[in-house]
């Protein structure tokens, strides 16, 4: 059971953005959250930086991550964490790897550079542990965005994980999978009868690599907040592997527009973490689309960078003149800039990155999703981490779980409320139903018996009565006779004795204790399952676990 709830969990996730990770800025957070039991010479920090390791580590790649280790009474915890995406143009490693990484699948450098990072920590961690402590390690991850990406692409791979969280993260990329896990390489060689295993279709994919990972799943969530723009992505070849999303936010948050689909209006690939610049600045490696392919997958990104960039400073309205200008005449459409904001942009952007947006919305499936993706210029910022941090620790915000129906892609929707009365339904139909077993004991025992005795005494009563008046009862039954009969009773005797209860009674009492016997267990088997699931599936939200307790 991991020391660290959900909450702390969170806050660490978010120092990678703020103050840096160091021991200092994590022990100020657990303090913070009064966790006061873990002293801190029992926690030792690992960073992609250098700290804890022998070498820095994604230099190249842009990969940033970090982990802490725990050392408690019961064991060692290893918390890895892993960033999203950092927006700077003059490294742009980040910005490349969203496009190559996550959209595409052809290049797979800062998941290798997480391995990496994850081998020179567990390396480190073990070298003061011995066999036993070793192999009762306990793992978890968290990461927000591209960082979700990493760390449950890692999981996945190491398949020794106790506990994995995405917050507002990117998916898994089942392409990148093939190689970056020579174990599902070599399962889907096994299944499938096709020479190159990246041929799948993608639906067949997806199906071996629900299969494959169904173990890791069972630990894998994700935490998202309504409405956010990433999840809406319909980004081909990738998956949100996990059983459970709980949902966060206004539950009547309109999902974001969806890039990766020109025939919709909308669309939006979006990372506000460090301004509105969006996380994909380029979707066009490989990606195919329906209306004017080529412009549309080309430079949609481009577009949706310029979209969140003019965010920061300007209106909806503003922008919605300038983009419906630009469909017409782009150099137009730059006029109606104010120069300041104008001097920004080209700052952020670039000028031939700020022209290109402006003149590709000449694009009418651009434009259209260009125009959809202003109208939810509101919902942007609802990605970053901050902002999925305030949500989760307001208590006047719902929390809603989406559970994957099995041998499907559907989530079926879990309302506490409602699974809580359907525990509580289940408890009080087993209370019934033990209640009228311990009745139906009592009769067999007891009652049975009592009522067999008090009929044969009404019946030997009713006898006693026949014989005292013997003529009458004859008379009464048609025997009649007159004083010349040659044989003339004397008087009328019953025999008094009786059988046990016939077996027949006693069987069909019998039928029915075992009847409502097999009943009980089974219900308490479903109880006992549902309760566990419960857990499960609540076990980051403290209200409901204390209810169930």
């Amino acid at each position: 059971m991991s020391s660290l709830d959900n909450h702390i969990r969170n806050e660490l996730t978010k120092l990678q953005y703020d103050d840096g990770f160091n021991i200092d800025t994590v022990v100020n957070a657990l303090r913070n959250h009064d966790i006061n039991d873990i002293a801190e010479e029992d926690i030792k920090i690992y960073t992609s930086n250098g700290e804890g390791i022998s070498k820095k580590i994604g230099n190249d790649s842009g990969f940033d991550g970090a982990a802490i280790q725990i050392d408690t009474a019961d064991g060692t915890e290893i918390y890895y964490i892993a960033r999203g995406t950092e927006m700077d143009l003059d490294s742009p490693e980040d910005i490349v790897y969203d496009g190559v990484g996550v959209a595409t699948g052809v290049a797979d450098d800062q998941l290798v550079d997480a391995e990496l990072f994850y081998e020179a920590v567990e390396n480190s961690v073990k070298t003061n542990l011995n066999e036993e402590e070793i192999n009762n390690i306990e793992r978890y991850g968290d990461g927000h965005s591209l960082g979700g990406h990493l760390i449950i692409s890692l999981a996945l791979q190491k398949k020794n994980f106790q506990d994995v969280r995405g917050q507002n993260d990117a998916p898994v990329n089942l392409k990148q999978l093939i190689f970056f896990d020579e174990d599902f390489f070599n399962y889907l060689s096994i299944e499938v009868s096709i020479d190159d295993v990246t041929n799948i279709p993608p639906e067949d994919l997806e199906l071996l690599a629900r299969d494959f990972y169904a173990d890791e799943a069972k630990v894998i969530s994700h935490t998202r907040v309504r409405g956010e723009p990433l999840y809406a992505q319909t980004i081909p070849n990738t998956l949100y592997i996990g059983n459970d999303i709980y949902y966060i936010g206004d539950s009547n948050s309109p999902e974001f527009p969806n890039v990766f689909d020109s025939s919709t209006t909308g669309p939006g690939f979006f990372d506000p973490l460090r301004g509105s610049l969006g996380i994909f600045f380029d979707l066009g490696i490989g990606i195919k689309t329906k209306a004017d392919s080529y412009m549309y997958d080309a430079h949609i990104g481009r577009v949706m960078g310029l979209i969140g960039a003019m965010g920061e400073e300007m209106t909806v309205a503003e922008i919605t003149e300038i983009i419906e200008t630009a469909q017409s005449n782009p150099y137009a459409a730059i006029q109606l800039i104010p120069d300041d904001e104008l001097a920004r942009l080209v700052s952020t952007l670039g000028m031939s990155h700020l022209m290109e947006g402006l003149m590709v919305l000449s694009n009418t499936a651009v434009w259209e999703k260009a125009r959809d993706i202003v109208v939810h210029m509101d919902q942007m910022d609802l990605h970053s981490i901050q902002s999925l941090i305030d949500l989760y620790n307001d208590p006047n915000v719902q929390k809603v779980t989406y559970r994957l129906e099995p041998g499907t892609t559907n989530h079926i929707r879990l309302d506490i409320a409602t699974l809580f009365g359907g525990m509580r339904a289940l408890e009080g139909a087993l209370e019934e139903k033990r209640e009228a077993l311990g009745k139906l004991y009592q009769y067999r025992q007891f009652e049975m018996h009592e009522r067999f005795f008090e009929e044969r005494e009404r019946i030997e009563s009713m006898m006693s009565d026949k014989e005292s008046n013997w003529q009458a009862f004859l008379s009464e039954v048609g025997f009649n006779w007159n004083k010349d009969t040659i044989h003339k009773p004397v008087g009328v005797t019953f025999r008094k004795e009786f059988d046990p209860i016939h077996p027949a009674a006693v069987e069909n009492v019998d039928w029915i204790i075992e009847t409502y016997e097999h009943e009980i267990t089974e219900l308490e088997s479903m109880l006992s399952d549902y309760k566990e699931t419960m857990h499960v599936l609540f076990e980051t939200d403290e209200e409901l676990a204390a209810l169930i307790r």
